[in-house]
């Protein structure tokens, strides 16, 4: 298999991912997430977070931050570096069908999708690290 593929495989199968952003203090912060709720390839992501969170307010003040996806069992990891936007839901019963049943459990006060752009990857497999270019 090559390795575009093992990489699609390896998003496909996170249902984990890892948001990564910088706090008002400099300081990286990071929280686990649900699955995207869409993606394009390896250059778009769309999540589900609370725009009332502490993830949201870091995005406002830098918008520079990190993703990244695992498979304990394989050590495989994807991590991509990128920049986050905040986007408002136009339209909750839209979203709604997309939302996991823990999503929809969550019933943020704010919802948004965060939107994260990919700048550059790097992907570890086989015991070895490398970049990708995107």
């Amino acid at each position: 298999m090559e390795l575009h593929e093992r990489i699609l495989k390896l998003l496909n199968s996170s249902t984990v991912f890892l948001i990564s952003t910088i706090d008002k203090r400099g300081f990286p912060t990071v929280i686990a997430v649900s699955a995207p709720l869409w993606r394009e390839g390896l250059l778009k992501f769309q999540f589900y977070l609370d725009g009332n969170g502490e993830t949201a307010k870091n995005i406002q003040l830098n918008p520079s931050g990190a993703i990244c996806c695992y498979k304990e069992v394989e050590h495989e990891s994807l991590l991509l570096k990128g920049k986050f936007s905040l986007q408002p839901i136009e339209s909750a019963d839209e979203l709604e069908p997309r939302l996991s049943v823990y999503q929809k459990e969550l019933a943020h006060s704010e919802p948004v999708l965060v939107i994260f752009e990919t700048w550059t990857a790097r992907i570890h497999m086989d015991k070895k690290t490398k970049n990708i270019i995107v």
